[in-house]
């Protein structure tokens, strides 16, 4: 994956400076553009920055944050920055502090700032029937969420397979957000359906309060309740940031436009930016009318376009401009840039999914050979099941490959395990990871011992871990499990003392202990060495945590922990330069690579079925959005592919041409055959398949016995079609598909 080729860079050390340390004017804007300039030095008052792809908007908001501090009677501390991701986040601390002689930022995502601020005042927040949280709660990841979900289904007598936790969570997320809108329940869902969704729902958030516990959804509306019920406390945040900055401002829902209203209150200086063109989180509650309704929320608010692109070439910036005018739920603007014209966009219709599967192979040799790298390259697609083509072709071709969002370093078993553990050692009442650890090393405690310690602490109106430890409880429970219940009860006692101190000496002191490291590496013989690694690498990370905020300690580092998104991950995996990325078109987006691949171009794939029978519209400008994502994540080069024919869920079926690709003008695009030369390269067809000839049997490892109908290329990049009868016709790259010529009559 390529880095960001306009990074922020702070000023030479030869730029003249205060005497205070904080950098000169001229030293803030160098190497703005006009528009740019005019974003960081805007004064008070409402803004809207339409920051275009590739326009540079993270180094605007970040020398924004520093001008408002330097040069603009505003300390660091009273300025609040907002952005969707850690990774970004972090990213935008780091360009502010290369800038700045001083530290105290608020930079930070929305669910992080909200936890922050409930960590100093959620005791405020009493409720109706007498309970409170803590300082020291818990929150709950999706999986944790999951994990609380499957066991109050199953308390309730519910069928888990026909309320999967998943689904059931879904639903619930959305009611929480529907409910603050003040819209009905979801229509859709009726009868016994509805009433055990409703009971389930209520049960979860009983349970989540009782075990001082939060999910990401009430970590905006705790705070968003706090600001209603309590103004003194919204007006202590509200005075305090002078002024607010919101990133990404189109994927913003209800309740992060109620909170950001909340924060500029008393000021009134809201700067937001974002684009409508990459608005494309509809299905998890992002309004796109709170950017596009930006100037009637906040009269007289001034309008900056960032229409100069740094990443993408015009070709390919011109084939996006011409895709997303169709749409008219946008704001006008012409992205252009200074760079080079460009290359055309290669455009390949296939037979199937596993022949386009094989030409994206083909044309990735054909770019190693003109420079690029495995790590340059990513095939972006719109569904999941796209995936096992795409992999299967690149296997074939022995073309080293990662999937991005694959499973996360924090959801890996003995992760997850040891921050369970932690989360237990800050928070006794957390019954999520009570059960997720109370077992692990094993302590001989079944089902049936649970079973009754919890209905004894739920008639009691106490934790489990607190169960565990009376012996009152344990009195009801006999043979091996009442002693490993009281051996877990002294042994996160003897823990409990560590809530205060570091995240490195919390993990260390809750590896000797328990002597987890020994139990992996003992109980998972096959992949004992990568959990081993993993648990060296949860180490790392408490030890960095640490040396970078020595004063967070271990429940800055849980927070830290729990508020880890999927896309903050993505690039971060072992060699990914030197592995093609595959990954979701929803996944890309913020990111960017030299070369694009982007198949499945086909009506009711890309676009969506769903989009295509939505009659309003509504649907289908937000597939056109996602579609100019994906284009404009390309650097250099960009590839768009369809299938005639395309199988899912074992049916093929013929497929159309997307319409998006009809949106394209001719003079953007080169169209090609599989096999023609101008998209494949210059090849010698006599020189391809060496010993082989187009009628000739022969035998795959896979695929069995086949008969040649076709030879092309040479090199690296010879393939010969082969029609397999208990396969099917194959195009194969004869360097990696080793295959046996058969005799004569075979």
């Amino acid at each position: 994956m390529s880095g960001l080729s306009w990074m922020d860079v702070a000023g030479s050390n030869d730029a003249a400076q205060d005497p205070n340390g904080w950098p000169a004017e001229e030293q803030l804007l160098e190497g703005l553009n006009p528009a740019q300039r005019k974003a960081v030095v805007h004064g008070g008052g409402p803004l809207l920055i339409l920051a275009g792809a590739g326009s540079g908007k993270t180094r605007v908001i970040t020398r924004r944050i520093a001008w408002l501090a330097a040069r603009g009677g505003v300390g660091l501390d009273g300025i609040c920055a907002i952005t969707f991701t850690n990774k970004a986040a972090r990213e935008m601390r780091e360009r502010v502090e290369t800038l700045l002689p001083t530290r105290g930022s608020w930079i930070s995502t929305f669910h992080a700032m909200c936890a922050r601020i409930l960590r100093r005042d959620v005791e405020t927040l009493g409720f109706e029937d007498g309970t409170r949280y803590t300082r020291d709660f818990s929150i709950y990841d999706t999986a944790d969420r999951n994990s609380l979900i499957k066991r109050i289904v199953k308390d309730l007598g519910y069928d888990t397979t026909r309320f999967r936790p998943a689904q059931v969570g879904a639903w619930i997320s959305e009611q929480k957000n529907l409910a603050r809108r003040g819209e009905g329940e979801d229509s859709l869902v009726e009868g016994i359906e509805h009433e055990v969704l409703r009971r389930v729902g209520e049960r979860y958030q009983e349970t989540l309060r009782a075990a001082n516990a939060v999910d990401f959804d009430d970590l905006l509306l705790l705070v968003l309740e706090l600001f209603d019920r309590h103004p003194g406390v919204r007006d202590s945040y509200a005075t305090r940031f002078r002024h607010v900055l919101v990133d990404e401002y189109q994927d913003t829902n209800h309740v992060q436009y109620l909170l950001t209203r909340h924060l500029a209150s008393a000021h009134g200086n809201l700067a937001v930016c974002g684009d409508p063109d990459q608005s494309i989180y509809a299905w998890r509650g992002a309004d796109i009318r709170n950017i596009l309704d930006f100037e009637r929320d906040f009269p007289g608010a001034e309008v900056v376009r960032l229409e100069q692109n740094y990443r993408s070439t015009q070709a390919i910036l011109d084939a996006a401009q011409a895709v997303i005018r169709h749409n008219s739920q946008r704001k006008e603007k012409e992205l252009y840039t200074e760079g080079e014209a460009g290359e055309p966009l290669g455009l390949l219709e296939c037979g199937d999914e596993n022949e386009e599967a094989d030409q994206i192979a083909l044309r990735i040799a054909k770019l190693r050979s003109e420079g690029f790298g495995y790590g340059d390259l990513a095939i972006f697609y719109r569904v999941n099941f796209m995936q096992r083509a795409l992999e299967r072709g690149l296997r074939l071709a022995g073309i080293p490959y990662r999937i991005a969002g694959g499973v996360e370093f924090y959801q890996r078993k003995e992760i997850k395990d040891l921050v369970s553990y932690l989360k237990l050692i800050v928070n006794p009442d957390d019954d999520v990871a009570f059960l997720r650890v109370v077992n692990v090393p094993a302590r001989g405690i079944g089902d049936r011992s649970l079973e009754l310690l919890s209905g004894w602490a739920a008639d009691r109106r106490v934790s489990l871990l607190r169960a565990a430890a009376s012996s009152e409880a344990r009195s009801q429970i006999r043979g091996r499990a009442k002693k490993g219940l009281e051996a877990f009860a002294g042994l996160m006692e003897n823990l409990r003392d560590f809530a205060g101190r570091s995240a490195s000496e919390a993990l260390e002191a809750l590896l000797e202990e328990t002597d987890y490291l020994t139990w992996v590496v003992q109980s998972s013989e096959e992949n004992a060495e990568t959990r081993e690694e993993n648990i060296e690498e949860f180490r790392a990370n408490a030890e960095t945590f640490d040396s970078d905020d020595p004063e967070g300690g271990l429940r800055a580092f849980l927070e830290d922990i729990a508020l880890v998104s999927e896309v903050d991950s993505l690039g971060e995996g072992e060699d990914a330069e030197g592995r093609v990325t595959l990954m979701t078109v929803h996944a890309a987006k913020g990111l960017e690579f030299p070369v694009v691949f982007l198949p499945g171009l086909e009506e009711e794939l890309f676009p969506h079925f769903r989009a295509v029978m939505d009659e309003a519209g509504v649907g289908l400008e937000e597939e056109r959005r996602l579609m100019y994502v994906g284009l404009t994540r390309a650097m250099k080069r960009l590839f768009l592919s369809w299938a005639r024919t395309r199988t899912h869920f074992g049916q093929s079926s013929w497929r159309e041409p997307s319409r998006f690709l009809r949106e394209l003008p001719q003079d953007l695009a080169a169209e090609s055959e599989p096999d023609e030369v101008d998209l494949l390269g210059a090849y010698d067809d006599r020189e391809a398949g060496a010993g082989l000839g187009e009628g000739d049997w022969v035998m795959h490892e896979h695929f069995g016995r086949g008969q040649v109908e076709r030879l092309r290329g040479s090199g690296v990049n010879a393939r010969a079609t082969v029609r397999f009868p208990s396969a099917g016709t194959k195009t194969l790259l004869l360097q990696y598909a080793k295959l046996t010529k058969l005799g004569a009559g075979s």
